[in-house]
């Protein structure tokens, strides 16, 4: 009877975990999409260095005040690591802003782009932290991309199109920094991990402002709305960065990372009542095809979880026998 207790605790433990970890993906995956809207409707009145700067200066001062007045360790145990991740998103956030300062694609289509970061998380998940992609996670990220495919109907000038080949880049860089994240889970804290990210950034974009918009451009003050708006790009991706962290710590990067998916759907409200885009039919099929194909995975994950905390409950008292086959359990 205990051994079934326990077995019961932990298979609700583990799948506890993985709907905490879902949650924590939903509410970053909304934090990146303010970040992207605000910077979209910034343009290119605010140079990209002074975005990156500026924005990321909030994390700075909201997480080094939090780690400080916590007494949390500014590098954690793995500051090779911390290092890695900072700079790897460092250069995601880069590429995504520079695509959606100069870009004239909608905010959705550039969304939809910088989204296939789920396909390269599963991807340096599986190689590098060896975790096991199951069928149904190769399957939910094949049918996101043909939401991507359906949306942005790819065609010769999209692949010319420097400013959506950056976002793609973004990804590409995003993913990486997001399995090093969960790399990270034992290693640092959520709080120290944000705040390299935010740090690391500012200080790689200081010199290329005063160089680049201050010297060399003359930049002057902005407005104050303009400020503002740089001030929730830097809630956003303080959102984002915060609980992207704490989703990792709770589940395998591969099985969390379609959902990063969802941020389509974000932007898709966002570019529809507060921009005013025009959003085609192809949009909207996207987007189901993106939300249809999450809720599969979010089953998925569910039952993955469940097996392997039976799994780990088996392992863990190795003197209790498992029923004969064909036995009542």
């Amino acid at each position: 009877m205990s051994g079934k207790t326990r077995s019961g605790s932990a298979k609700a433990g583990t799948d506890r975990d993985f709907l905490l970890g879902v949650l924590f993906i939903l509410i970053s995956s909304l934090g990146f999409a303010l970040n992207q809207s605000f910077s979209n409707a910034l343009g290119s009145r605010v140079g990209v260095f002074e975005k990156m700067f500026i924005h990321n200066m909030v994390g700075v001062v909201i997480f080094g005040a939090i780690l400080l007045k916590k007494h949390i360790s500014f590098v954690g145990r793995e500051p090779k690591l911390l290092f890695y991740r900072a700079f790897w998103g460092f250069l995601s956030t880069l590429f995504v802003v520079i695509a959606t300062t100069f870009s004239s694609r909608p905010l959705f289509e550039l969304s939809v782009l910088t989204s296939t970061s789920a396909i390269f998380t599963m991807i340096t998940a599986a190689l590098w932290l060896k975790e096991k992609v199951g069928r149904v996670q190769y399957f939910v990220v094949l049918v996101c991309f043909l939401g991507v495919l359906i949306t942005v109907r790819p065609s010769p000038a999209l692949l010319t199109d420097p400013f959506c080949l950056f976002a793609i880049l973004g990804a590409a860089f995003g993913g990486a920094a997001y399995c090093v994240v969960r790399k990270l889970r034992d290693a640092a804290h959520p709080y120290t991990v944000v705040f390299a990210y935010c740090a690391l950034s500012a200080v790689c974009a200081l010199p290329l402002y005063i160089g680049k918009e201050v010297i060399l451009e003359g930049a002057g003050l902005c407005s104050v709305r303009d400020f503002l708006y740089m001030i929730g790009m830097g809630l956003g991706v303080s959102v984002g960065q915060l609980f992207l962290n704490l989703a990792y710590r709770k589940a395998e990067a591969s099985r969390l990372s379609p959902y990063s998916y969802v941020q389509n759907v974000y932007t898709l409200l966002i570019s529809l009542f507060v921009f005013g885009q025009s959003i085609s039919v192809y949009s909207y099929i996207g987007a189901a095809l993106i939300i249809g194909a999450n809720y599969l995975n979010l089953q998925a994950g569910r039952r993955a979880s469940r097996k392997d905390a039976i799994q780990d409950g088996v392992q863990g008292h190795p003197g209790q026998k498992e029923p004969a086959h064909g036995a009542v359990r």
